[in-house]
């Protein structure tokens, strides 16, 4: 028996057809189910996962770059919001900004279909808000602790990330010309520490004023004090 579309998957559906047509969308109980037309790869985003990474989130680097909590952090690059989820886990509230509308619709769903209370608790303190990040800054009145970009970079092809992070970058753009501008923008506009997340070997933002490097095997956590400008 078919069912009715609803106008947020017939809008996905023509929205991936038009920018992404490599990827398909299909509706089900659990939620919306991406899919690599040629690979037959698929993924539905269930935020339940995240409790395995919440378990560990004493020991995750944020634990060590976040000094305390009760802060209020701008996540500018919220994707399927699992840093979102971990930087919440610690005690802080978050607002998310996401301006693919993709999986901003995506995450919403994920969210209405969490099970587990901790982590509905967690989602609690996590606001999504569907735009531009730069806008977002430009007409903001709150004040913000920190301040945090995770823009998608290149990894090298040996090391396959997982069906999540290979969604994100088949949705998300990356130019680190753009990125340095909306990073230099935001430093002049804004008045709390900045955190870039970057492969470990890349050296993109060496030209701002890093006052801390917080390194992991693979990725690095690069801080500036939008204080001191660029």
């Amino acid at each position: 028996m078919l069912t009715k579309k609803t106008s947020a998957e017939i809008f996905l559906g023509l929205y991936l057809n038009k920018n992404y047509p490599e990827i398909a969308i299909k509706k089900r109980k659990d939620g919306y189910q991406l899919e690599l037309k040629k690979s037959d790869m698929r993924f539905t985003l269930i935020l339940d996962e995240y409790q395995s990474i919440v378990k560990q989130n004493r020991m995750h680097i944020f634990n060590k770059i976040l000094k305390s909590n009760n802060l209020n952090v701008l996540d500018c690059t919220g994707g399927f919001a699992r840093d979102a989820c971990i930087i919440s886990s610690l005690g802080n509230k978050v607002t998310l900004i996401e301006e693919n509308p993709v999986m901003t619709i995506i995450l919403r769903n994920a969210i209405n279909n969490i099970q587990s209370d901790h982590i509905k608790n967690i989602f609690d303190n996590i606001s999504i808000r569907f735009g531009n990040c730069l806008d977002f800054i430009r007409q903001a009145d709150k004040h913000y602790d920190y301040i945090y970009f995770d823009f998608m970079f290149n990894v090298n092809k040996s090391a396959l990330p997982n069906k999540r992070e290979q969604f994100l970058r088949k949705l998300t753009t990356n130019d680190i010309r753009i990125n340095k501008e909306i990073i230099k923008e935001t430093i002049q506009r804004t008045n709390c520490k900045i955190i870039i997340k970057e492969h470990i070997k890349s050296n993109d933002y060496k030209d701002l004023n890093i006052i801390n490097i917080y390194k992991e095997k693979v990725v690095k956590y690069n801080l500036i004090d939008s204080k001191n400008g660029s």
